[in-house]
């Protein structure tokens, strides 16, 4: 129902449009802007979580320029409707999506456009009108960042209802940029209006730089991500009772964040803080990591010095440096009371899946015991930090750990016995 809704009024405001703007002439010049936008818009890269970017944006704005005021924004919206026939959502068949794709695009342009219609000139387009063209194109460039991300936000939201998609970080360079790419559309519309169509050829290389820019950048952080899950596996290869455990920690932060209404670029960093937290297990010696028993002072001690090796090493990298700071600060908790809100919802969340999680000289505890547990260092972790933790998990009716008392103790027995066999 909500891609029929978006489409609707997509489908409304393009009727209005033809009812009081121009078509664009030529419209072979029109169409080679469309085929480049469609190029640019289909090859779009994943910037954050089911967020899709690419600097079609430029080619709007450009168009809206050479094709005035008159037709600017019935050319720009005349642009994007192909957007509604993406392969990705056709191969999917994702026709919901399609249809949202298609009324988002229609209704951000719409008004984007519209506000920028209103700084170009009634007629012929000079040097001189360069600079107020230019402020109607970052004006304008706001509005549309702004409609279209919240627009985009609801309707994922409510079409992946399967999972909870995760906060975008790192939103400002991808505001910035679109606001960039508009401003030099419009001019390079200028430009053409000026020069002539020799222009196009600087045009086309300058719609691929942008392209460019945003794929490297979806490239780098697909790489970071993958790099560290990838370090992951290998280190829960080495002991099955932590498997799961990394990402189980992630969990918690992101639903304890939630509750404590974080900023998802604090989100982002507990997240990796939680999936590289174990990776210095990689030089714990076999003997240490797979006893049947509980380690003594000393070999605790080892298996520290042994970790604290790995954490410097990956300290080291710089973007993984405040990820290893949040891991080693949470570690020091008990002893100074200045900690970090991120330090102790580390701690928190790390500290309730080993509780809540059998071990190979121990059972799991039961969830009411995970959370006195937890109740009673709120000194340590803070009482926010672990009210939110228990309340994310209370709100959504799950439960970790030993289904009672019963069976966590007959599962202890169990566990020193193969300990005294052993």
């Amino acid at each position: 129902m909500l891609g029929v809704g978006f489409a609707g009024a997509g489908v409304c405001a393009l009727v209005g449009l033809f009812l009081v703007q121009d078509l664009p002439e030529p419209f072979w010049l029109w169409s080679l802007f469309a085929v480049f936008f469609v190029a640019l818009d289909y090859s779009a890269v994943e910037v954050n979580d089911r967020l899709l970017v690419s600097s079609a944006v430029m080619v709007v704005f450009a168009g809206a320029v050479v094709f005035g005021r008159e037709s600017a924004v019935l050319a720009a919206v005349l642009m994007v409707v192909p957007s509604i026939l993406h392969p990705q959502d056709l191969k999917r068949r994702q026709w919901a999506l399609a249809l949202a794709n298609f009324g988002q695009f229609v209704v951000s342009m719409t008004l984007a456009i519209a506000v920028f219609s209103l700084f170009l000139p009634v007629g012929e387009t000079t040097r001189g009108d360069l600079p107020l063209i230019i402020a109607g194109a970052a004006l304008a460039a706001i509005v549309y960042d702004w409609l279209s991300f919240r627009i985009v936000a609801i309707a994922t939201s409510v079409l992946y209802p399967e999972r909870e998609v995760r906060p975008w970080t790192q939103l400002l360079p991808n505001h910035l940029a679109l606001s960039v790419l508009a401003v030099l559309g419009a001019g390079l519309g200028v430009a053409y209006l000026i020069v002539g169509p020799v222009i196009l050829p600087i045009g086309v290389f300058a719609f691929g730089v942008g392209q460019i820019a945003f794929a490297s950048y979806a490239q780098l952080r697909e790489a970071h991500e993958a790099t560290i899950r990838g370090v992951v596996k290998a280190v829960e290869a080495l002991d099955p009772y932590t498997r799961g455990h990394s990402e189980r920690v992630a969990y918690f932060i992101d639903i304890s964040a939630a509750e404590l209404d974080l900023a998802p670029e604090t989100v982002q960093r507990l997240r990796w803080a939680a999936l590289i937290h174990g990776m210095g297990r990689v030089a714990v010696p076999p003997s240490l990591l797979h006893t049947e028993s509980r380690l003594t002072a000393d070999e605790n001690a080892r298996v520290e010095r042994h970790m604290r090796v790995v954490e410097e090493l990956l300290s080291d990298v710089q973007f993984l440096a405040p990820m290893v700071e949040i891991v080693t600060g949470s570690r020091t908790l008990a002893e100074r009371p200045d900690g970090s809100l991120e330090e102790r919802l580390f701690a928190a969340a790390d500290r309730f899946d080993t509780l809540t999680t059998a071990r190979s000289y121990r059972a799991a505890v039961t969830q009411a015991e995970a959370f006195d547990e937890l109740r009673q260092h709120a000194d340590e972790f803070g009482s926010e930090v672990v009210e939110a933790l228990i309340g994310a998990i209370t709100g959504r009716g799950e439960v970790y750990g030993s289904p009672d008392e019963a069976t966590a103790a007959e599962v202890e027995r169990l566990v020193r016995d193969r300990a005294m066999r052993a």
